[in-house]
């Protein structure tokens, strides 16, 4: 508990390093162009002296205007594509909690219209909540037992007992796959009740040899979204995008701090001050995004997602019995046959 919480801390002292070097780059593109504040003064001089040496100055900075331009190209370049490789871990993040979700809600309802027995659907349906919970806590570096976690709350409303609880903190494993191992073995203790009364379909039945395998693929892929998500926080951006980015923006802001001083003057700190600030706005952002796992506001929202889990888990265990007793209800509606209607005009074609 104490080496994960220094770890967060660690990570921590990183983002803030990283963010101090950025506003050293910012405050330091602002100096260099007050330095060619005298883009103003070599104007003066070569009004005075016309061909002279300070026009031949300002003649060379006007043709190195287009080296410029390539220069800023080539930033640009750079900039967006660390930003969209920043984007693409974050969107990748959400298309694997809405996957977790979709599979937790299906592994639920597989659950309560399949198995026969009360105690353990109760118990796979628990297990299916935590496993929510502890994806979120490992993807945060943490167990469930930390402070700020959700292991004490999942005991008080009755989804863990202490002694589970205490099982999964002690226990080597990553927590989410301690869940699934639970539900496995739920499985197949449903499985092995005598003349195959642990499933609502009996041993003779057709479908009930291919029940355990369709179980077994949605663990499969609960399994993979986990190890999918790890792997988008593990991973990182490559050093060198850092780098060449970072090389870029004080390439280009001290060339074309040269440049802009010969044209706009006193205006250059200016221009540079708000153009660096938008870039460093955007650079921030892709490090945000690199972890979309933390407590950013840019972040996914981790809670939200096993809320929904665990709400939506408990509304299949309340209309699972109300299912079965309309779908074996005797009375049907009465069905009055009517002609549909398009719900707006086509035109017949002459």
């Amino acid at each position: 508990m104490r080496s994960s919480s220094t770890h967060r801390h660690a990570e921590v002292d990183d983002e803030e390093g990283k963010a101090q070097f950025f506003l050293i780059l910012l405050l330091e593109s602002v100096e260099d162009s007050a330095a060619f504040f005298a883009g103003t003064e070599l104007r003066a001089l070569a009004a005075i002296d016309p061909g002279g040496l300070a026009q031949q100055w300002l003649d060379d900075i006007e043709s190195c205007k287009n080296a410029v331009s390539v220069v800023g190209t080539l930033f640009v370049f750079t900039l967006v594509f660390r930003f969209n490789a920043c984007y693409d871990r974050w969107w990748e993040s959400r298309i694997f909690w809405g996957d977790i979700i979709s599979k937790c809600l299906e592994l639920g309802m597989m659950n309560r219209r399949w198995f026969n027995h009360v105690e353990l659907q109760d118990q796979l349906s628990r297990f299916i909540v935590v496993y929510s919970y502890a994806c979120k806590s490992l993807l945060r570096g943490k167990s469930l037992t930390e402070e700020g976690e959700d292991g004490a709350a999942l005991v008080e409303r009755g989804l863990l007992t202490q002694h589970e609880l205490d099982l999964m903190d002690s226990s080597p494993s990553w927590q989410p796959h301690f869940c699934l191992d639970i539900i496995r073995e739920v499985i197949v203790q449903l499985h092995m009740i005598p003349g195959g009364k642990g499933l609502r379909m009996d041993d003779t039945n057709k479908i009930h040899g291919q029940l355990f395998r369709c179980l077994d693929n949605t663990l499969k892929d609960m399994n993979t979204l986990i190890g999918n998500c790890v792997r988008v926080r593990a991973s990182g951006l490559p050093a060198s995008y850092d780098a060449i980015t970072m090389t870029s923006f004080v390439t280009f802001f001290l060339l074309a701090s040269v440049v802009w001083s010969a044209a706009i003057g006193w205006m250059t700190p200016i221009v540079v001050f708000l153009a660096s600030m938008i870039i460093m706005f955007l650079i921030v952002m892709g490090t945000k995004l690199v972890d979309p796992f933390g407590y950013d506001k840019v972040d996914i929202p981790m809670e939200c997602f096993c809320a929904t889990i665990e709400s939506q888990m408990q509304a299949i265990d309340q209309r699972g019995k109300s299912i079965i007793d309309v779908s074996s209800e005797k009375v049907r509606p009465s069905i009055s046959r009517r002609q549909s209607q398009a719900t707006f005009h086509i035109p017949r074609l002459a």
